[in-house]
């Protein structure tokens, strides 16, 4: 009797375990190597800038729905380092399958929706566990780029949006940028899975605001950087 109790126990913990992992609270690190992304014309920024520059990440998920956001970080005074797309989170809709990104441009909110689509990444037949999930290892299609794949998670997680895989992306290599998931929880906020109200623009007026952003951050007088693919 003890056997069948303590076994009951173990199956529906291990069922409790599965079922929280359609929800949860994934931080990521990211690093950019700053010095690897200058661009020719740039490389005279390598004395004013550090080698490289980190932050967090915050994924929030559900069944139905996510939401990528940056953490608060310190950044060096003056100067402001532009990835492109804007600071506010991405807002994901699973169920439809598509993304939707923000950009504030004087004090209005305004959306672009896109499709979410899958890329075509090689395995490699590597693999590896990350915060205790099994990943395995993908390869761009030019080998830039190492992508560790979780299928123990929902699909369509990424620190990296539009980069969307078959599954979880815990972690992503590169000389030039990369992520690492470093912390998993179980608790979410579902305050931040409810999207932002916003204009909805098209992704060519998307990308005319963000070149206006930029242009305004450097006639602030700051030291922007763009990275280069």
């Amino acid at each position: 009797m003890k056997k069948i109790i303590l076994s009951t126990l173990v199956l529906l913990l291990i069922v409790n375990f599965v079922s929280a992992q359609k929800q949860g609270t994934i931080v990521y690190e990211q690093s950019i190597n700053l010095h690897k992304s200058l661009s020719p014309k740039q490389q005279a920024l390598k004395a004013m800038i550090p080698e490289t520059t980190t932050k967090k990440i915050q994924f929030i998920f559900n069944e139905e729905k996510g939401c990528l956001k940056n953490l608060p970080t310190d950044s060096p005074k003056g100067m402001v380092i532009n990835v492109g797309g804007s600071d506010k989170p991405t807002w994901i809709n699973f169920q439809k399958e598509i993304y939707r990104k923000y950009i504030d441009i004087d004090d209005e909110l305004y959306h672009t929706e896109n499709t979410i689509d899958v890329d075509d990444a090689k395995p490699t037949g590597n693999s590896k566990k990350i915060l205790n999930f099994a990943c395995d290892e993908y390869k761009s299609a030019d080998d830039s780029y190492s992508f560790w794949v979780s299928k123990e998670l929902p699909k369509h997680l990424t620190p990296m949006v539009p980069l969307f895989l078959d599954g979880a992306i815990l972690a992503i290599e590169n000389e030039k940028i990369s992520f690492l998931a470093i912390s998993f929880s179980q608790e979410i906020d579902t305050r931040q899975l409810i999207p932002l109200e916003s204009e909805e623009i098209t992704s060519e007026q998307f990308e005319d605001l963000q070149e206006e952003q930029l242009n305004e951050m450097k006639a602030m007088g700051g030291k922007v950087m763009k990275m280069e693919n």
